[in-house]
C-alpha cells in the first residue's frame, strides 16, 4: 500500500474489536489504490498470524495472488459488470467460508455495472448472508445507486502525497530521482497512474504526440484547425484521452500565470507552457479551459464526435506566433 494509512487503521480498530459492516465502499480517481486496499483488507480479514497481517503466511500470499479460497474479484467483462456475474455471487454468497471467518467478494469499478446488475446486488445487501463480506470500488459513490450507497460503509480515498508517490518509485521501481519526481507530478496523487507510465511506455509517447498537438493547434488557424480536426477525428476514445492532457496543460498555464510554476503538472514542458501562456493571456487560457472541459463532457454524453471537435476547433483560442 502506499498512502490511504488512515483508512487501513479504521478498518484494523474495526477487526479487532470485531464490529465489522458487510459492505464497504471505496471511491476516489482510477489510479488511486482502491483495489490494492479492498486486497490489503481482504489480508486483514484472512492472516491467522498477525493483525495487521504478515505478509508471508500462505492466508496473505493466496490473497495478494488472487487464489484464497474465501476470496472472490469481480471485475467489468467486456466494459461492464454483467447480471450473469452477479447471478453467480449469489450463488457464492450464501456458501460457507472454507478457511477464514468471511467469503470476500472484491467488486471492482462497480459504477460501471448494468442496471439490472446494481439491483441483483442491491437485493444481496438488503439481506447479506452473515459470513459474507463485501467490498466495492468506484470514482465516485455518486454513480452508484444511493440505496446501495446506504448499506455501505464509505471510504473516499485522498490523494497520495507526490513525495510520498516519489519515494515509493525510487526505492521500489529503481526509477532516478528526477524521472521519478516527473512520474510522480503526473500521477496526479494516483500511484496507479505512474506504475503505468512505468509499464507501459507507450502512454508516455502519446502524451508528448498530445500536448505537442495541444500547441501546434494553438498557434494554427482556423482552415488548418479545421484540416487538422478531419484527419484525426475520427477516434473518440483516443480524442477523449488527448482532451484530458490539454486540459491539463491549460491549467499548467493558469498556474504560470498565477506565479505557481512549482505545482506545474507537466514540468518538463515548462519552457513551451510558459511562452504560451504569455502570448494567451489569462483570460484567453481560462476560455480555452472552459471550452475544452464542456468538449469532453459532450463526448462523455455521447455527442457528435466531428461535430464537437469542429466546434472547440472553431472556438478554442490561439495565436498565430511560434511557440
Amino acid at each position: 500500500m502506499i498512502g490511504h494509512e488512515w483508512v487501513l487503521k479504521l478498518l484494523e480498530n474495526a477487526v479487532r474489536k470485531g464490529v465489522l459492516s458487510h459492505s464497504y465502499l471505496f471511491t476516489g480517481p482510477d489510479g488511486v489504490g482502491k483495489r490494492t486496499l479492498a486486497l490489503e483488507f481482504a489480508k486483514y480479514l484472512c492472516c491467522k498470524v498477525s493483525l495487521p497481517p504478515c505478509g508471508s503466511c500462505r492466508d496473505c500470499q493466496e490473497v495478494l495472488g488472487r487464489t484464497h479460497p474465501d476470496l472472490k474479484l469481480l471485475e467489468p467483462e467486456n466494459g461492464s459488470i454483467k447480471i450473469e456475474q452477479m447471478r453467480e455471487l449469489h450463488r457464492e454468497a450464501f456458501l460457507a467460508p472454507h478457511r477464514s471467518p468471511y467469503r470476500i467478494f472484491i467488486i471492482s469499478d462497480m459504477d460501471k455495472a448494468t442496471p439490472e446488475a446494481a439491483n441483483s446486488l442491491l437485493k444481496i445487501l438488503e439481506e447479506p448472508p452473515l459470513h459474507s463480506l463485501f467490498i466495492l470500488t468506484a470514482t465516485s459513490a455518486e454513480l452508484l445507486l444511493p440505496t446501495i450507497v446506504s448499506r455501505c460503509q464509505v471510504f473516499n480515498l485522498r490523494p497520495v502525497p507526490e513525495s510520498q508517490i516519489q519515494e515509493f518509485l525510487e526505492k521500489s521501481w529503481g526509477i532516478e530521482s528526477s524521472k521519478a519526481h516527473l512520474l510522480a507530478r503526473l500521477s496526479e496523487g494516483c500511484p496507479g497512474k505512474a506504475i503505468m507510465f512505468i509499464q507501459e511506455e507507450e502512454l508516455f509517447k502519446k502524451r508528448e504526440e498530445d500536448l505537442e498537438a495541444f500547441f501546434y493547434i494553438l498557434k494554427s488557424d482556423t482552415v488548418t484547425r479545421l484540416e487538422w480536426a478531419g484527419e484525426f477525428g475520427k477516434d473518440e476514445e483516443r480524442l477523449k484521452e488527448m482532451l484530458k492532457w490539454w486540459i491539463l496543460a491549460a491549467r499548467d498555464m493558469l498556474l504560470i500565470l498565477e506565479g505557481a510554476k512549482e505545482k506545474v503538472v507537466n514540468a518538463d514542458y515548462l519552457g513551451k507552457l510558459e511562452a504560451a501562456a504569455v502570448k494567451l493571456g489569462k483570460e484567453k487560457t481560462r476560455t480555452g479551459l472552459k471550452e475544452m472541459r464542456s468538449i469532453l463532457t459532450a463526448l462523455h454524453r455521447n455527442a457528435n464526435l466531428r461535430l464537437a471537435l469542429d466546434v472547440l476547433m472553431l472556438k478554442l483560442p490561439g495565436f498565430s506566433q511560434e511557440v
